[in-house]
């Protein structure tokens, strides 16, 4: 018996339970074609992490110094 409660697949809400061993871990997806599609929404800009910017990162962006430039300035 399985300790792991099985969660719904974020795709197609199916049970998605991590990859016994020897096969191919999908988790949290249910299958390879839920994980394709996960990663075609992505990529095709269908998700969006948002969170509002403060005003030194509004001026970084505006100055064209992203937070990669700054982190770099500050080692």
């Amino acid at each position: 018996m399985s300790m792991i409660r099985p969660r719904p697949c974020p795709i197609c809400r199916k049970n998605a339970l991590p990859a016994k061993a020897g096969e191919k871990d999908t988790f949290p997806f249910c299958s390879e074609r839920c994980r394709q599609i996960d990663l075609l929404r992505w990529s095709k800009g269908q998700y969006a992490i948002v969170e509002p910017l403060s005003q030194e990162q509004l001026e970084e962006m505006q100055d064209g110094a992203g937070p990669e430039a700054a982190a770099d300035e500050a080692e």
